[in-house]
């Protein structure tokens, strides 16, 4: 029997839509809490909630009714009023899922496997917020939850109980992560990142989450360094103070799209030796801002894009190994899901039994009381009891056997039965 609790997926996302198709449905935390308060007022689902990330945009809605007809089309008509969404372009890019394949695939999303760095961290707080906002909005009713929750439980077991996530698989973090195996303790570090873009941009917010100490970002534009500094949270230089900034630093990473070499040989023996100590530079840039003669020099240690790559690929490999796991995970996860979204099946029933339990167990009392003028309140609530515990014990069997039948796949044949059996 198929569950009569029904979730249905629509969304799109890296694997299926170009970024220009992406930056149509970008949903800010604004426009999903907008949005989230339209779907109440309208009230056209009774559970809805929007997973929104630079990568995604997915919508997750339980219908009013079981067969509430073209579900996915009032999901689009949402959609439709988002603004610059043009429906006829975005329509051969969406994909939709229904309750186990929707809830199968969020799990995989919480997890890391669906997300464009695979078991990137960043994806499972996105799906905690995606819930909590259906909360905040009155639209996380008991499936949605548990769905999520579900989801949740994935990812955080992914984590837990794998190495998915604990080998760096981006330029920079390898970057990063290298002048922390090298250097030891940023923290104790004086860092410089030569470029303000994306490069140096995503370098300088991995170190920040890293705590490195001392951190200065130069970049040809000062004005585009100083902005870039004061949302990062650390100091700014022009690149015409490049000699003095790198004399002072113990790590150096570049990323600019200069065409010509910024750091010679002549420039680095002098930055070593002002320094009294090694250095360490690491170059991303292409083409390259360091000669790559300097790694002739003595106490200087220098490593550019092809060879941090090398170390991106066998990270991305050791993650990929972990997949299998994942998945098992997943589907434990998955299967207690199921069980759960089975006996819903059966609950309606068994509070139907329990309700007419309760009717006839309190008129057959009173009708009992009726008879006996003569006993006090002690053996009135004694009597209470004993009809209390009476209903409790027969529907004990009964109730246990229905939801054993829902988690078996029986939940149609024990709901009919037992519907006639009792008149319900």
């Amino acid at each position: 029997m198929v569950s009569s609790q029904r979730v249905v997926c629509l969304g799109l996302s890296h694997h299926t839509a170009p970024v220009a198709i992406r930056e149509q449905l970008s949903f800010a935390p604004g426009v999903v809490e907008k949005t989230l308060r339209h779907v109440k007022e309208a009230g056209c689902f009774k559970e809805f909630a929007i997973l929104s990330t630079c990568n995604r945009i997915e919508f997750y809605a339980c219908p009013l009714t079981h067969h509430q007809p073209d579900v996915f089309s009032e999901i689009l008509d949402i959609v439709a009023q988002t603004p610059g969404a043009d429906l006829e372009m975005l329509a051969p890019y969406f994909y939709r899922y229904e309750t186990m394949a929707a809830a199968h695939h969020l799990c995989r999303v919480a997890s890391g496997l669906d997300s464009m760095v695979l078991g990137e961290p960043q994806i499972l707080g996105q799906v905690g917020t995606a819930l909590r906002l259906s909360e905040a909005n009155g639209l996380a009713g008991l499936v949605l939850t548990t769905l999520f929750q579900t989801a949740l439980k994935a990812g955080k077991r992914a984590r837990a109980e794998t190495a998915l996530n604990r080998n760096p698989v981006s330029v920079a973090s390898v970057a990063v992560d290298l002048a922390r195996r090298l250097r030891g303790d940023l923290q104790e570090c004086r860092i410089t990142v030569i470029g303000a873009g994306e490069m140096g941009r995503l370098v300088l917010k991995i170190l920040k989450s890293r705590k490195a100490g001392h951190l200065t970002v130069m970049n040809r534009s000062e004005e585009r360094a100083v902005a870039l500094a004061q949302r990062i949270g650390c100091d700014a230089a022009p690149l015409d103070r490049l000699d003095d900034a790198l004399a002072a630093s113990d790590v150096v990473i570049s990323s600019t799209s200069a065409d010509h070499v910024l750091i010679g040989t002549e420039a680095a023996a002098a930055m070593r030796e002002r320094a009294g100590r090694p250095l360490l530079l690491i170059d991303l840039a292409v083409p390259r801002d360091v000669d790559p003669a300097v790694a002739n020099l003595e106490e200087v240690l220098l490593y550019d894009i092809d060879q941090l790559r090398v170390q991106v690929e066998a990270s991305l490999d050791e993650r990929k190994k972990e997949i299998p796991q994942v998945e098992t995970i997943i589907a434990e996860e998955l299967d207690r899901f199921a069980t759960w979204l089975r006996e819903t099946t059966v609950q309606p029933v068994i509070t139907g039994l329990r309700r007419k339990a309760e009717a006839i167990r309190q008129q057959e009392l009173e009708r009992a009381l009726r008879t006996m003028d003569s006993l006090d309140d002690e053996a009135i609530e004694q009597l209470q009891f004993f009809s209390h515990a009476l209903v409790n014990k027969l529907l004990h069997d009964p109730t246990t056997r229905l939801r054993q039948g829902a988690a078996n796949g029986e939940a149609e044949q024990y709901t009919i039965l037992v519907r006639s059996l009792f008149a319900l």
